[in-house]
Order: C-alpha cells, then structure tokens, then sequence
C-alpha cells in the first residue's frame, strides 16, 4: 500500500470518529480541502523579539531587577502587556515607550520625591 493510500485511509478513520458537528464542519469546508494532519499554529507567547526572547521573559528579567522585592499583580501585568505591545508594535505601546524616554531626558524640579515614593499599589 502506497503512502498516499495509508493517508487517506487515516484521513476517513478520523472522519468516521468525528462528532457530527465536526462532520458538518468538514462538509462545509469540502472533504477534499479538508486536512486532518495539518501542524497547530504556533502559540502566542512563543512569539520573540529581535533579541530572541519571549515576552513572558522579558517581563520576568524586568521584574526580578527591580529592586522592590514585592509588586502587585496589577504591575506585573502592566509590566507584561508593554513587552507583549512592544513585541507587536502597537501604537499605543510605542506610544508610551518612547513618551518615558521623552520624560526621562526632562529636567526633574521634583525627583526627590519620586525617589521617597514607592509606587506599589496594592
């Protein structure tokens, strides 16, 4: 038996197990078109930067360096929603990137006091 046949005759041993539901999707599609052996899509968080890291790595090396051991939930999903942004090139993302860098360059009459503040939120 060739390769081609063993493939389809996985290809209808699959079907016959399918639900009927599934059934009325692969009739829609078209049996023909349909492609029970096809590879999953990759998933989100396997998506990298340029510098080859996840973003759910670049949140978790930016957390572990700051120097407040306790942070809240709300700050580290903040934390990994701006990697997720930026690893897309949102706008908005972008955005806020390049507005802190902006703020950082500013002359600062009130740095004293954001270094006193903690900026946890609980």
């Amino acid at each position: 038996m060739s390769e081609i046949d063993e493939q389809q005759e996985q290809k209808r041993a699959i079907y016959e197990s399918l639900s009927p539901r599934a059934k009325t999707y692969v009739a829609k599609v078209g049996y023909d078109k349909w492609d029970p052996f096809q590879k999953p899509n990759d998933p989100l968080d396997l998506r990298k930067f340029t510098t080859d890291k996840t973003a759910r790595t670049m949140a978790m090396g930016f957390l572990q360096q700051r120097k407040e051991e306790h942070y809240s939930n709300v700050y580290a999903k903040a934390v990994l929603d701006m990697c997720m942004g930026l690893m897309d090139n949102d706008e908005r993302y972008l955005a806020m990137y390049e507005f802190c860098r902006w703020y950082q360059e500013q002359p600062q009459p009130h740095e004293e006091v954001l270094e006193q503040r903690t900026f946890r939120r609980d």
